[in-house]
């Protein structure tokens, strides 16, 4: 032990040395060393943290816990002062794993794993109600296979060699897959997998995606776990955006353009993943929005930031349009490049005096805007954004925050030195909010009034009239420091149907444990070695 406090304190004293002088971080050192870095910094008083080398420390926590040199060591420190706390663990890994111990465990807690918010709902398996066993319609089959012939043609005569393709499925194949997937592929993709079994070349049949062989489809429909669902990038999740409770950022899932072509949602049972390339996929959209057309080929990121878009009309489409570039010796990336380049901007900005939302260019495309520094700020200007959905207002002196009824904001993040939540009363869509940079006590009794609140964080500000947190009828998510907490402890206010809470800010090791614990949660940072020092 002493080896390894000596190597803590000789690192605390080079973060003090740098101007630390509060907070917590994180390191992670993988296989012999490999992979050292910093995760979840939050020193204060630091302008540019200049990280020393933490090999020595890594090996240190080794030698303590008696694990070998290619183990994963872990540690998590925390400075207040002159004094320092810190925890660590070893677990068994190998070359490039950079699986995060959950240090959050004693700070975000699950009390409902049901709950979603708005637009992340869990999708329920769908099953077609009726068997349709029949054979793929035999004139598609006829179109597709003609129109792979003349790819691999035309693949072959300008690139020296035929593009490796599987071999075809067979209709028993087909049918044992759409059983496990629970309803029957779109007559294209069938047809498609009646000539090709697989295309590993993302650049390939389908432009921007090697497509999955039909069993790997079939196992990874619905299916989080991203080794059997061979997706290359995503953890957690093989929805278009993060679905976790705790996400830090971009909880509103937005809509894509063309506008109410792909539904707003952060995934769908109907959407189908028959292909990956890079960090993206591809997939079939048999449930669209309301001008989109079921068998759509959509794209996104797994667990990412933008929502799912369209590609093209159908699977027979991007085929046609990939030997159709060929013919003509162009790249069919250029097509949907450029359908992708004429998307218009989701997100603006407002910085200082003289910007207007009237101004803003593209308008009715906005759902993000953010509003940052100048004198004042009326948000009834935002009447003229009809899509709004997410709101940040920061460095402004004085904001008025009469959001009209009309915008159907959903998340709003305020950070103002003087915060009056009274003009929000009756929002009807907005469901996330955020208050910081308050100079005096915030009151947030009002906030009773807004029907569809179901996260608030109030971590960072004071507020008046603490207790009518218990008042908001539809809050499910709270984020709070843990002096706040404790408040609504002792003032038994801490809402019952509370889903997920979160702490925040600076907090005791062991205070963290407690709180988790007034959850009835035993977080798995309780079971670690527990170090304290002052220098």
């Amino acid at each position: 032990m002493t080896e390894l406090i000596e190597q803590i304190e000789k690192l605390v004293r080079e973060l003090a040395a740098s101007g630390a002088t509060a907070g917590t971080l994180e390191l992670h050192n993988g296989m012999g060393g490999y992979g050292t870095m910093f995760r979840n910094v939050q020193l204060f008083g630091m302008p540019k943290p200049g990280w020393p080398d933490t090999a020595v420390i890594a090996a240190a926590v080794r030698a303590e816990m008696g694990a070998g040199a290619d183990d994963l060591a872990q540690l998590r420190l925390r400075l207040l002062g002159d004094g320092y706390e810190f925890q660590y663990r070893c677990a068994p890994t190998h070359h490039h794993n950079y699986e995060w111990f959950e240090w959050e465990s004693a700070r975000q807690v699950v009390l409902d794993p049901t709950y979603r918010y708005p637009g992340h709902a869990i999708p329920v398996p769908s099953t077609d109600a009726d068997h349709d066993d029949r054979p793929t319609d035999p004139e598609l089959v006829d179109t597709v296979t003609d129109l792979v012939r003349e790819y691999v043609e035309l693949r072959t005569r300008q690139e020296g060699q035929a593009p490796q393709l599987g071999a075809a499925n067979t209709e028993a194949e087909i049918a044992a897959a759409e059983a496990r997937i629970g309803f029957r592929l779109p007559e294209d993709l069938r047809a498609l997998y009646r000539v090709v079994g697989h295309d590993y070349d993302d650049r390939g049949l389908l432009a921007f995606t090697r497509l999955m062989p039909l069993a790997a489809v079939a196992a990874a429909h619905l299916n989080d776990d991203t080794d059997t669902a061979q997706l290359e990038y995503g953890h957690g999740t093989i929805g278009a955006w993060k679905d976790s409770l705790f996400a830090g950022i971009d909880r509103i899932v937005f809509e894509s353009w063309p506008h109410g072509v792909v539904r707003r949602i952060s995934r769908s049972p109907k959407w189908l993943i028959i292909g990956t390339s890079d960090r993206d996929v591809t997939a079939v959209d048999l449930d669209p929005g309301p001008i989109g057309v079921s068998g759509q080929v959509i794209k996104f990121e797994p667990d990412g930031w933008y929502a799912a878009f369209r590609q093209d009309d159908s699977v027979l489409e991007v085929l046609r349009r990939t030997v159709e570039a060929l013919r003509a010796g162009e790249s069919v990336l250029e097509y949907y490049n450029a359908q992708i380049e004429d998307h218009p901007n989701r997100a603006a900005s407002l910085r200082g005096a003289g910007e207007s939302v009237s101004e803003l260019p593209g308008a009715i495309a906005v759902q993000q805007l953010t509003v940052d520094g100048g004198d004042s700020f009326d948000s009834a200007e935002l009447a003229s954004l009809p899509l709004l959905r997410e709101l940040q207002v920061r460095g402004v002196e004085s904001v008025r925050l009469s959001v009209p009824h009309t915008v159907p904001l959903e998340q709003l993040h305020v950070h103002a030195s003087r915060i009056d939540v009274e003009p929000l009363a009756g929002h009807p869509t907005l469901w996330d909010l955020t208050l910081s940079g308050a100079t005096e006590p915030v009151r947030i009794g009002p906030l009773a009034t807004l029907p569809s609140l179901q996260r608030l964080d109030i971590s960072a500000i004071e507020v008046s009239d603490l207790e009518a947190i218990a008042t908001l009828p539809t809050l499910r998510v709270l984020v709070a420091t843990i002096g706040q907490w404790q408040s609504l402890r002792a003032r038994d206010a801490v809402p019952a149907a509370l889903a997920a809470a979160e702490l925040a800010g600076d907090a005791a090791f062991d205070d963290e444990i407690t709180w988790a614990a007034s959850f009835g949660v035993d977080p798995t940072t309780a079971s670690l070695p527990l170090v304290r020092g002052t220098l």
